[in-house]
């Protein structure tokens, strides 16, 4: 997308902690990303961030939550609100571990990120470029 294009959108769903909304969400993403022609890298690195957030989602927070996607001017921002009160934290790197590396590899993608909590939960986010 070049920096002055108009086209913009919002996404906000509601996903159940389940695989199968990973596959629907990417799919989603990929879609309106393509349709708002913002370079094929940056789908690639979206889609990879979104992945990892829906996934600590589904294996470390087990409650619904909400996907917000805003794309706009030069920035892509993803935000994943789940219920659990936990804060999202990059876990010691352990090189021999199956898993793990999912806040690290968001961390080393995104221009920014961070966690925000709440009473009721937290939202992790990430900012990317386009």
């Amino acid at each position: 997308m070049s920096p002055d294009s108009d086209r913009s959108f919002r996404l906000e769903e509601v996903y159940e902690p389940v695989v199968a909304a990973s596959v629907r969400i990417r799919h989603r993403l990929g879609t309106l990303l393509a349709d708002a022609e913002v370079a094929a890298q940056v789908i690639q690195d979206a889609l990879l961030v979104v992945e990892e957030l829906v996934a600590n989602v589904i294996d470390h927070a087990r409650t619904p939550f909400r996907l917000t996607v805003q794309c706009g001017g030069a920035t892509l921002r993803i935000q994943v609100r789940d219920r659990d009160r936990a804060p999202a934290r990059i876990a010691a790197l352990n090189p021999v571990a199956a898993r793990g590396r999912g806040l690290r590899l968001v961390a080393g993608i995104a221009d920014n990120w961070g966690c925000e909590e709440s009473e009721d939960g937290k939202t992790v986010w990430a900012v990317l470029a386009i």
